[in-house]
């Protein structure tokens, strides 16, 4: 199927919160205001589950700058969603919304879903943003820009922009999510290609950007619900003629966020299960040269002693979360 657009901006969204939905409207917003030629080239799309959206946008009076496609009441899985979106789908310059689920489906769902609509409906580039916008819609923009220039179709392709400064919510968190985050990437460059790691990577900025050929390579039939932009990069990083790039972007202040210290464990527990490495492997070789495997950003005014504490603390906090969710 010929869409009229040839990238595809791919938003996923729980529609759960206040703050939620005012990241829908900002989003409709910014679309409006982007330039006719921006909209030629881009079709934007919002993966969304939770509350159903049409009574706030029908209220706020963007009725008509959204076409949503309602299969909610149907508990579809990301396969079959697109077996029934092939047909339906008439892309134009209004914001696509895919209402697929009232029920909170996790992190995976929606980036199983955007790789297989690049597929299936032809889309040359492909970007998955998180809606609070930690990067800002204008840096998505220009990153997307960067990454269609490097898209020479003939390898996998993946382009991860790089915080300048990870601006997270730290607020009524256990741990240091800084360096969960770094526990985490180091899963994946343990689990795919440790040559990678001389990049530093930043894999979880909430936003990420593939090409066609990228996307005719993963597969999330098994992948647990929380560890899909995780199991995306260790797919990815692992094909042996893979293009890796990254963009330095800016990043906005974070306040709100989806990513509560559960889900984290949720996807140490998931990464377990899929690859069987323990988090203490991850943690003991992180140790071994914390400077090499760590991030600065939160380790360059710390001793080696205190990196240690900050990843123990993390580690018994995980078994703490791991007894509870047992009993």
């Amino acid at each position: 199927m010929k869409t009229r657009a040839e990238n595809l901006i791919g938003i996923r969204q729980y529609l759960n919160s206040p703050n939620s939905f005012q990241d829908l409207r900002k989003l409709i917003e910014l679309w409006q205001n982007q330039p006719a030629h921006t909209k030629k080239r881009f079709t934007t799309a919002v993966a969304l589950c939770g509350k159903n959206p049409s009574p706030f946008l029908t209220a706020e009076g963007f009725a008509d700058a959204v076409k949503i496609y309602d299969y909610s009441a149907l508990r579809l899985s990301p396969t079959q969603l697109i077996k029934r979106l092939i047909f339906d789908y008439q892309p134009d310059e209004r914001v696509q919304i895919i209402y697929y689920s009232t029920f909170p489906e996790g992190l995976t769902y929606p980036v199983d879903l955007f790789t297989q609509m690049a597929v299936f409906l032809s889309y040359k580039n492909l970007a998955v943003s998180d809606s609070d916008f930690q990067i800002p819609f204008e840096e998505l923009l220009r990153s997307f820009e960067f990454h269609i220039q490097k898209n020479n179709i003939q390898a996998p392709l993946i382009t991860f922009p790089k915080r300048k400064r990870r601006s997270l919510d730290a607020q009524d968190y256990p741990i240091n999510r800084w360096a969960m985050e770094d526990i985490e990437n180091l899963y994946v460059y343990f689990l795919s290609n440790i040559r990678f790691l001389d990049m530093k990577l930043d894999i979880q900025s909430g936003l990420f950007f593939t090409n066609h050929i990228a996307n005719m390579h993963l597969d999330f039939e098994r992948v647990g619900k929380w560890v899909g932009t995780l199991h995306l990069a260790i797919s990815l990083l692992r094909h042996p003629n893979v293009q890796v790039e990254q963009i330095v972007v800016d990043t906005n202040i974070q306040e709100d966020s989806t990513i509560s210290f559960a889900v984290q464990c949720s996807k140490i527990n998931e990464l377990y299960d899929y690859y069987l490495i323990p988090m203490e492997n991850i943690i003991r070789i992180a140790l071994d040269n914390p400077r090499k495997y760590l991030m600065d950003d939160w380790t360059q005014n710390l001793s080696t002693e205190e990196i240690q504490q900050t990843l123990e603390n993390i580690f018994q906090a995980y078994l703490q979360f791991k007894s509870r969710a047992a009993v």
